[in-house]
């Protein structure tokens, strides 16, 4: 009588644990994938030559060019339509640079920049672009620059 009983309910225990396996992987499934939908897009932040963003300047229309030196270095020279935002100012400036476009960092010779990046990243800027050798390369490849 027991044998008998244990061969009537062992196919139902099975047939149970298999549709509940079916039925979690199915919430798993639809858990990740909810996942996807909500994730923001990874920041971009690229090392680019002076070449490369001259080139993206003048391509783009969506382009933000930051000069994170000091004010006295901005009014020796500087790249047309730069916007000074000297790097120890920065956190405190966020909200003067827009969100919706490509940032193109800039500094004397790519040293602030790069750590300007970094801050730009962990502040949620998306397209950013640090240019290695700063304005001192740009001038080497002959690029116009503004002296006041």
């Amino acid at each position: 009588m027991k044998r008998r009983l244990l061969y009537n309910t062992a196919p139902s225990f099975i047939c149970m644990v298999l549709i509940l396996n079916v039925i979690m992987g199915i919430f798993v499934i639809k858990k990740l994938h909810s996942n996807e939908k909500n994730m923001e897009p990874q920041t971009q932040m690229k090392n680019i030559s002076a070449k490369e963003a001259k080139e993206l300047i003048e391509k783009e229309n969506d382009v933000f060019i930051l000069d994170v030196r000091t004010k006295d270095e901005y009014n020796e020279v500087h790249i047309k339509d730069a916007n000074l935002i000297p790097i120890q100012e920065l956190e405190q400036n966020i909200d003067k640079i827009p969100k919706d476009k490509k940032i193109v960092v800039h500094c004397a010779s790519g040293k602030r920049s790069a750590k300007a990046c970094e801050i730009l990243k962990d502040k949620g800027l998306k397209e950013l672009y640090n240019m290695e050798g700063g304005i001192k390369k740009w001038q080497g490849e002959g690029y116009p620059v503004i002296k006041p």
